[in-house]
């Protein structure tokens, strides 16, 4: 007989700092390829509801026989249906920490199909070798090179740090040599991050603007001092080196949560006899206020299977809220379920 087992400890974490989802549950999935999850985005990297106005789309699509072995994750423009990024992700990624983490080759582009980077990953997702990054135009932008630094603490896995060898402007003009200048990190819309480096390390003020809201940070020998985000009320929110980033998390603790949640997961073996996958995958987002909601759900199961899954989930109540620079963000997590 088939039973249910959750597999809390390859829980994968990814950061969505700009989604504004509606009320209730959703799965996002399409019928004409059933193993295939899909996310959509406005130009400011939110994510939105469906295809219709998006700015771009993401697949995370189960690559080979096992579905929680690998996935292939693809991202395209919607408008030309063009590559954006391609990359892979073990599921067994650290839960603790922001974003997707990729493992092998990821490369990215540019709307116009120019290179926008081309880095590398190991199978635990610690970025190697060397990182290149481009501007629209062609020119070089970037050269980070991953430094092995030690072992980390509790996995005793490789631990690297990036060493800034060269940045330039879109003509050609070196801001930063090998760790020293005036560095500026884009990310998605309009955010960004720059200040100066001495040494390959941060000092004084960096500022920068994301979440809607610009920030000021004070660092010394690459240590966060201060910072300082200011919100649209005309608010100040402090935070320093310990709280720049806290994930979302259950109030009474992990295990609490594992023995609710397996003890709502009262499904029927009628519901589960005609799965063909061995796992599902449910992913959902706990909001700024610590609330589940947007479940997708990548494999082909009944409808009412669904339904219970979100139901035991949502049971559980509110989670504490991730937080990253002062700022409540969304977080995405997805829970591989294995179906014995």
């Amino acid at each position: 007989m088939k039973y249910i087992t959750v597999l809390f400890l390859i829980l994968i974490a990814s950061y969505s700092n700009f989604c504004y989802p509606k009320k209730g549950a959703q799965f996002i999935r399409h019928e004409h390829d059933l193993d295939t999850s899909y996310t959509y985005f406005n130009s400011n990297g939110e994510i939105i509801d469906s295809k219709i106005g998006s700015y771009s789309y993401q697949q995370i699509i189960p690559y080979g026989s096992d579905s929680l072995d690998l996935y292939n994750i693809v991202h395209y423009y919607t408008e030309t249906d063009s590559l954006k990024s391609n990359g892979y992700s073990y599921n067994f990624n650290h839960p603790f920490e922001f974003g997707v983490k990729y493992t092998g080759e990821f490369v990215s582009y540019f709307p116009n199909g120019n290179l926008e980077s081309l880095q590398r990953f190991d199978e635990y997702s610690e970025p190697i070798d060397s990182s290149y990054y481009y501007y629209p135009n062609g020119k070089l932008k970037m050269i980070v090179v991953h430094q092995e630094i030690g072992k980390k603490m509790f996995s005793g896995t490789t631990d690297t740090h990036p060493f800034y060898l060269l940045y330039l402007d879109s003509v050609g003009n070196y801001l930063v040599k090998r760790g020293n200048g005036f560095l500026r990190i884009s990310g998605p819309g309009d955010s960004y991050i720059e200040g100066e480096l001495k040494n390959n390390k941060k000092e004084g003020k960096w500022s920068g603007w994301n979440m809607g809201t610009f920030y000021e940070e004070l660092y010394h020998d690459d240590l966060l001092f201060q910072g300082k985000r200011f919100k649209k009320n005309g608010d100040i929110v402090l935070y320093f080196q310990e709280n720049m980033e806290s994930i979302a998390t259950y109030p009474k603790g992990l295990q609490v949560f594992m023995r609710g949640l397996y003890e709502n997961l009262n499904i029927s073996y009628d519901l589960i006899k005609g799965i063909s996958s061995e796992s599902i995958s449910v992913t959902f987002m706990v909001d700024r206020d610590g609330r589940t909601r947007n479940f997708r759900i990548a494999e082909q199961v009944p409808l009412k299977f669904r339904e219970q899954l979100v139901s035991a989930i949502q049971k559980m109540g509110n989670c504490i809220p991730a937080k990253l620079q002062g700022m409540e963000v969304n977080v995405n997590y997805t829970i591989p379920i294995r179906i014995k």
